[in-house]
C-alpha cells in the first residue's frame, strides 16, 4: 500500500512538473534541438568546458543556428544568428541575466554585471558618466605610465621562451584598480599587486567559474571547489579588505564632493560612487560591490585580449611588420613614445588587429539572459517567460555563411570597410550589444591600443606554436587549453 501510494505521488509530481512547464514543450514543435537524455539532457556532452564550444557548435550544424534543449531540468535556447542575437540582446524583457552566473555574486559582489531590474538599470544610468569620453582621456597619463612599467619587465624577459599570463595579469590588475580608485592610490597600495593579491584575484575567478559550472556540468568542478572553499573565502576576504581599505583611504583624504572638484574629476569612478553615496542613490555595500565588479572585469578580459593579440601576431608576422609600420608612421617623427588619443585615432590597422583578435577569440565565448515575460522573435516564434537564453559569440563570430571560407584564421582585412558591407551589425559583439552591452568597451579597447602600439614599436614578438593546435575552453572568458609560450626580440 505504501509503496502504491509513494509510486503515485512521484507520478503526480512528475505530471505537474509537466504540466507548469507546458510552454517550452510547445517551444520544441517550433524549434529544433536535441531532446539529450531523460532528466540530464544535454549536460552530459557538456561535463567538460573544454568540450561546450565544440559540442555547440556540432549541434549547430545539425540543427541550426537557433537550437533548443535541455540542460537539466532548465530549458534553454542557443542562439548563433546574429538577428535573433539581436531580438534577444534589445529585449526589454530579456535584460537579466541567466541565474548560472548568481556565483559571481558571492565572489565579486552584486554590482552592474549581475544586478536585475530595475536596479541594473538604475546603477547602469548612475555609472555611465564614470566611462565617458572626457574621463577616458583622463586616464591616458595611468595607461602610458603604467606601459612604461611593462616594458622594464619585458626587457628582462629577452630572448626567452614565456609564458606572458601573470605578466598581463598583473600589469592589467594594477591599471584596472588605478583608474576605478583614482590615480592616487595609497603608498603600499602597488605593492600589494605583487604574487599575493593576485593569487587573490586568480583563486576567486577559478571558485567562480567552477560554481557558475558546477550546477549541471561537472561533480568533478564542484567537489574542486568544496575542497578548496577555505582559500576561496580567504581570498575573497583580502580582496575585500584591500577594495574597503582604499575606499576608506580615499573618503579620508578628499571629501565626497567639493566646490573645488571638477565635473571630471566627480566622474572618475571612485568619485563618482561616492557621491552616489552622498546623494542617496547609492549605500556604502554598492560602492564596495561596484568597486569589485569593475576591477574583476577590467582585469580579466583585458589581459587575456592583450595576450591573444601578441601571440596571434607572432604567429602571423605579415600583420604584426604592418602593425609596426603603421605605428612607426606615427611615433617616428616624434620626441616622445607617449601614446595620446589624437595618436590611437590614427591606428586604424591595429584596429583591425584588435576586431579581428576578438573575432576569432571572443573574449566572453557565451553570455547568458533569461526572458522575464514572452518575446516575439524575427522568425515569428515566441518564446515563454523562464526560457534561458545563451548568445553563442565564439561560434557565431566564426560562421563561415558570414565572414567566408577562411572564417576560423586570423584575418585582419575582414575589418577592411569593403569586407564589412552587408554583414548585419550583431554579426560581430565581442562586448555584445543592446540594451545591456559592457560599459567598459571604450576603456578596453583605448587601453589595449596604448600597450600593444607601446610594445610593438620596441619588440618583435615570435613562437614555434602554430596557430591550428590552439584548443579554445568556455571558461566565463575564454581560454587555452595550452598557453603558446613567445619570444621577446628587441628592435633594432
Amino acid at each position: 500500500m505504501i509503496l502504491y501510494f509513494f509510486t503515485g505521488t512521484v507520478l503526480l509530481f512528475f505530471i505537474y512538473v509537466l504540466w507548469r512547464r507546458r510552454e517550452f514543450y510547445k517551444l520544441i514543435l517550433k524549434m529544433p534541438g536535441p531532446l539529450g537524455l531523460p532528466i540530464l539532457g544535454m549536460a552530459l556532452r557538456l561535463i567538460r568546458r573544454e568540450d561546450i564550444l565544440i559540442a555547440f557548435y556540432e549541434v549547430e550544424q545539425k540543427y541550426g543556428h537557433t537550437f533548443f534543449s535541455w540542460l537539466g531540468p532548465y530549458p534553454f535556447l542557443v542562439v548563433s544568428d546574429p538577428q535573433i542575437a539581436q531580438d534577444i540582446l534589445t529585449s526589454p524583457h530579456c535584460v537579466n541575466k541567466s541565474f548560472i552566473y548568481s556565483a559571481l555574486d558571492d565572489g565579486a559582489g552584486r554590482g552592474l554585471f549581475s544586478l536585475s531590474n530595475p536596479k541594473w538599470n538604475l546603477h547602469r544610468r548612475l555609472l555611465n558618466p564614470a566611462f565617458g569620453h572626457k574621463v577616458l582621456l583622463n586616464l591616458m597619463p595611468i595607461f602610458n605610465q603604467e606601459v612604461n612599467k611593462l616594458i622594464n619587465t619585458f626587457d628582462m624577459l629577452l630572448a626567452e621562451e614565456v609564458d606572458l599570463t601573470k605578466v598581463f595579469q598583473n600589469f592589467t590588475l594594477k591599471i584596472a584598480a588605478q583608474t576605478t580608485m583614482g590615480d592616487k592610490i595609497p603608498s603600499d597600495g602597488i605593492n600589494k599587486f605583487d604574487e599575493g593579491l593576485l593569487s587573490c584575484y586568480k583563486c576567486v575567478q577559478d571558485s567562480m567559474t567552477q560554481m557558475c559550472f558546477s550546477p549541471w556540468l561537472s561533480f568533478k568542478a564542484f567537489n574542486c571547489f568544496w575542497k578548496n572553499r577555505a582559500s576561496y573565502k580567504e581570498a575573497k576576504s583580502e580582496i575585500r579588505n584591500y577594495i574597503r581599505n582604499l575606499i576608506t583611504q580615499k573618503t579620508k583624504d578628499e571629501p565626497v564632493c567639493t566646490e573645488s572638484k571638477t565635473t571630471l574629476d566627480q566622474n572618475i569612478f571612485i568619485h563618482r560612487a561616492l557621491n552616489l553615496v552622498q546623494r542617496g542613490h547609492f549605500d556604502w555595500q554598492n560602492v564596495e560591490d561596484e568597486c569589485n565588479v569593475i576591477v574583476f572585469g577590467a582585469f580579466e578580459t583585458t589581459s587575456n585580449t592583450l595576450m591573444y593579440i601578441l601571440i596571434l601576431l607572432a604567429m602571423f608576422p605579415q600583420y604584426q611588420d604592418k602593425v609596426f609600420d603603421e605605428v612607426w608612421s606615427i611615433f617616428s617623427s616624434k620626441d616622445s613614445n607617449e601614446v595620446t588619443y589624437s595618436d590611437t585615432q590614427q591606428m586604424i590597422y591595429l584596429d583591425m588587429v584588435i576586431n579581428e583578435t576578438m573575432r576569432v577569440m571572443a573574449p566572453v565565448p557565451l553570455v547568458a539572459r533569461q526572458t522575464e515575460h514572452e518575446v516575439r522573435l524575427s522568425n515569428g516564434v515566441v518564446i515563454p517567460k523562464g526560457l534561458q537564453v545563451a548568445i553563442d559569440i565564439f561560434n557565431m563570430h566564426r560562421r563561415k555563411d558570414i565572414w567566408g571560407p577562411e572564417a576560423y584564421t586570423f584575418n585582419p582585412d575582414n575589418f577592411l570597410p569593403s569586407n564589412l558591407d552587408g554583414k548585419r551589425p550583431y554579426a560581430y559583439i565581442p562586448f555584445t550589444k543592446g540594451i545591456r552591452n559592457c560599459i567598459g568597451w571604450r576603456y578596453a579597447l583605448l587601453s589595449m591600443k596604448v600597450t600593444i602600439a607601446r610594445l610593438i614599436l620596441k619588440y618583435r614578438f615570435s613562437t614555434t606554436f602554430e596557430y591550428r593546435n590552439l584548443h579554445f575552453v568556455e571558461d566565463i572568458t575564454i581560454k587555452l587549453k595550452e598557453t603558446p609560450l613567445l619570444r621577446i626580440h628587441e628592435r633594432n
